[in-house]
């Protein structure tokens, strides 16, 4: 989750059928993701490795690519959300029931037990309302990153200059190591906070050794032993 390089250039490759796009870029180890929905792959290799050479590694890793592919083509499909009364919408990793109530102003969110209250003026539609309920979502958020980077900055030792908070399609997180800025997805906000905590160690470990390496993971069992069960609960569609 360290911030990429840009890409130098890119190319397509076809392992056993699966098409692969091959991004060079300035980093050191290679990176390798299948995107859900779509099941793309895509590889994100050091600038110095040739194409035959990335092909090689693909073969490799051929029968981990057709589970990933075919776990992800198992998952249920979100439909997408209209933003009306009786709607399930995610907060901490439970299901609120949304209540819409049309007013003449004050659009606004609140959380009450479990249901989440929208107030939406008449004429605005889905996506008004989505702007409304994201802006809620990005307070809570930064409420919440707030609280954790109190505990645990002076718990690793590691401190951030500031961070923030955006719509990211295929990272939970990503951390500038120059500027020392922590970006966190705004989806985190309807995970559960231990899935937070997750990333945001994971950030912060960054600002100790910028490659996922031996030390990187180390640094990570010892911050935070049971990482890699979160990781897995993160990452689950719920």
């Amino acid at each position: 989750m360290s911030k990429e390089s840009k890409s130098l250039y890119s190319a397509k490759l076809l392992i056993n059928d699966i098409p692969v796009t091959v991004k060079s870029k300035r980093i050191k180890n290679m990176y390798l993701r299948v995107r859900a929905p779509s099941g793309d792959v895509e590889v994100s290799a050091p600038k110095q490795c040739s194409l035959n050479e990335i092909e090689r590694w693909l073969f490799e890793r051929h029968d981990w690519l057709i589970k990933q592919r075919q776990r992800i083509a198992k998952q249920p499909s979100r439909p997408e959300l209209q933003f009306v009364s009786g709607e399930e919408h995610k907060l901490w990793g439970k299901s609120h029931t949304l209540d819409v109530a049309v007013k003449k102003r004050g659009a606004s969110v609140k959380c009450e037990g479990e249901q989440l209250q929208l107030v939406s003026l008449p004429h605005y539609n889905a996506d008004k309302r989505k702007k409304i309920m994201d802006r809620w979502y990005r307070d809570q958020l930064s409420q919440e990153i707030e609280a954790l980077l109190n505990i645990w900055q002076p718990r690793m030792g590691a401190y951030s200059n500031s961070f923030g908070i955006r719509a990211m399609k295929t990272r939970w997180g990503s951390c500038n190591i120059r500027s020392k800025k922590i970006w966190l997805n705004l989806e985190l906000v309807k995970k559960p906070v231990e899935c937070l905590e997750y990333v945001l160690v994971h950030e912060l470990t960054h600002l100790f050794e910028r490659y996922h390496n031996a030390r990187f993971y180390a640094l990570m069992d010892e911050f935070l032993p049971d990482w890699r069960e979160r990781k897995k609960l993160t990452n689950q569609f719920i």
